[in-house]
């Protein structure tokens, strides 16, 4: 069924009690209201490609049912929207809170946009979330999406005319939608709804490197979006071991990991986890890392791109380092000459929409040759097998994360060149990497 959208950017609707035709905004609640449909698909009265084709601008059909039974439609003068005509009267939106009829030549008040569902759908949630202009970065916060006269769409410095947007393209939605500025300018906002997500089984010190990042995530890293952990530890014991600030916003998944293998490779279980599917962008990050800035520009460089990241390990070339695939990539026949391997400590992932496949095959090539070679054949088969499946079909992206990740040393001290993550993956031991960790973390408070 076909909505319609006046020219003011609200929606027509129809009050249940009354039956009188009203305005509603588009972020509004709808309880009291019913949109109005006419039944005439929606696919009909939009502009396409096809009516470019047929170099077809004109249009004249019947509404043959509902609220506006027997009125007529027409295409409007700026040749997107269309005009409904009974008896001599156009129906008008010339004010908020009521459509009224009036008489004579049809103007701008008079211009509806059909809607399919699909694009009802897309209006009422992009005011419900956060954006980010890919093109520029910028970031547009649910508040500073408006609706405005003349088919207006604002999104913070993005302005666009809805009228060239409908039928929106929603292949790659809900996170991620395309619009055009001037009619043709090819614009992209990305959904803003970050997750970020650790790994933390087995001991002790794991776990109170687990704790130590956390925090450094929510303090220094400034983050106030949604936190996950994959553990065999229980909600109570994770909850101990955090800070009561913290412990409402930490989603405990309880994960059946039993080995160190397991442990390792755990990560790449996130697209199970149905809710995962609903955020954009997903970082993971090992226990061993603390965050020592802002991380907002980390996520939204993630939420804008197109691929995996990790950051490169320009210390292992693909060709020769075990510790990134190196055997099997030589055993697959592939020669990655001079191409360096990536740490799979940090992973940015834009959405699992698009890429929970690749994770699902990382999984799928470590429990395979496990079961042929013995679970022990890779000494860190979770970073192996991800820069394999990379260099045959995933391309990772080594360039994005690269800029904000250090590795951290049982000596680091804060400086000028805090980037955001200082993975402590260089110090030895579990237990002495949640004390360098501690200790970075003190030296960042005394400094702040």
């Amino acid at each position: 069924m076909t909505a319609l959208l006046t020219w003011q950017g609200t929606f027509l609707c129809r009050e249940r009690t009354t039956g009188a035709l009203v305005q509603r905004a588009v972020d509004s609640s709808l309880d009291d209201v019913e949109l109005v449909e006419i039944g005439i698909p929606a696919e009909l009265l939009q502009v396409t490609f096809a009516n470019h084709l047929r170099n077809d601008t004109g249009l004249s059909l019947q509404v043959a049912e509902g609220v506006l039974a027997g009125w007529s439609v027409t295409r409007a003068a700026d040749g997107r929207s269309v005009n409904l005509e009974l008896g001599g009267q156009y129906l008008s939106a010339v004010y908020r809170g009521l459509a009224v009829n009036r008489t004579g030549h049809a103007k701008d008040w008079e211009a509806f946009l059909p809607l399919s569902p699909a694009d009802v759908e897309a209006l009422r949630a992009i005011p419900a979330n956060h954006w980010i202009v890919r093109s520029s970065g910028a970031p547009v916060a649910s508040g500073d999406v408006r609706f405005s006269a003349f088919s207006g769409l604002d999104l913070g410095p993005l302005k666009v005319d809805l009228r060239w947007q409908i039928p929106f393209d929603v292949s790659a939605w809900p996170n991620r939608l395309t619009l055009l500025r001037d009619g043709w300018r090819i614009e992209q906002i990305c959904r803003f709804r970050p997750l970020v997500y650790f790994a933390a089984f087995g001991n002790e010190a794991i776990m109170r490197q687990f704790a130590l990042s956390v925090r450094s995530l929510v303090t220094f890293g400034g983050y106030d979006g949604d936190i996950a952990v994959l553990t065999d530890h229980s909600a109570e014991e994770i909850a101990a071991l955090l800070p009561a600030f913290d412990r409402p916003r930490v989603l405990v998944l309880q994960c059946d990991a039993r080995d160190r293998v397991a442990f390792m490779a755990a990560r790449y279980t996130i697209a199970d986890w149905a809710d995962a599917w609903q955020y954009q962008p997903i970082l993971y990050a090992d226990t061993d890392t603390i965050f020592d800035a802002d991380i907002a520009p980390i996520l939204r460089a993630i939420a804008c791109s197109d691929r995996i990241s990790a950051p490169v390990e320009a210390m292992s070339p693909l060709r020769t380092s075990a510790s990134v695939g190196a055997g099997l990539l030589q055993l697959d026949g592939c020669d990655p000459r001079s191409m360096y391997g990536f740490n799979s400590g940090t992973i940015g992932i834009p959405n699992l929409f698009e890429h929970a496949h690749t994770l699902r095959l990382i999984g799928r090539v470590i429990a395979n040759n496990a079961a042929l070679n013995g679970r022990d054949s890779l000494g860190y088969a979770d970073q192996e097998v991800a820069n394999y499946v990379s260099y045959k079909i995933g391309h990772f992206d080594t360039t994005l994360l690269s800029p904000y990740v250090r590795v951290g040393w049982d000596n680091s001290v804060p400086n000028d060149n805090r980037r955001g993550i200082l993975h402590f993956w260089a110090v030895a031991g579990s237990a002495e990497r949640a004390d360098a960790m501690a200790a970075y973390s003190r030296a960042l408070e005394a400094g702040a």
